[in-house]
């Protein structure tokens, strides 16, 4: 199982952004989006920094992705492609490139980020650690 670290680097009221360092593999920067810590809550908050299994997703809305288990008191916490904080609702965005979109803070080329990490894990589980900084 591969170990995979967030290292979160800004926080704002708006966003929180980070890299995504997958251990063992050569790869390009890998940027994050989340939400702001908001204490936690559901679909408006980031997700506490600590260590998560993530497992592949197949929904409907978000197919060919990863959920991250066991976070305390929040379900279906996802990495998945998009852009800005109005793409997730507590869920981990991740991009290829990392800069502004209308104004906004973003992560880009975000498709391509996953296609990456679908290349990397396949089907398989991997283990997420997620540092604050």
């Amino acid at each position: 199982m591969k170990l995979v670290t967030l290292q979160r680097s800004f926080a704002s009221d708006k966003v929180t952004m980070g890299a995504l360092q997958i251990l063992g593999v050569d790869h390009p920067p890998i940027f994050t989006l989340e939400n702001p810590w908001k204490g936690n809550q559901r679909n408006v908050s980031c997700i506490p920094a600590g260590v998560y299994e993530c497992v592949k997703h197949y929904g409907k809305k978000y197919h060919d992705v990863w959920r991250l288990e066991n976070v305390e008191n929040r379900s279906y916490i996802l990495i998945h492609a998009g852009n800005t904080a109005k793409h997730t609702e507590g869920c981990i965005l991740v991009g290829l490139a990392a800069g502004e979109l209308n104004g906004d803070p973003a992560v880009l080329k975000s498709r391509p980020a996953v296609a990456l990490l679908q290349e990397i894990f396949g089907d398989e589980p991997f283990t997420l650690e997620i540092k604050d900084r």
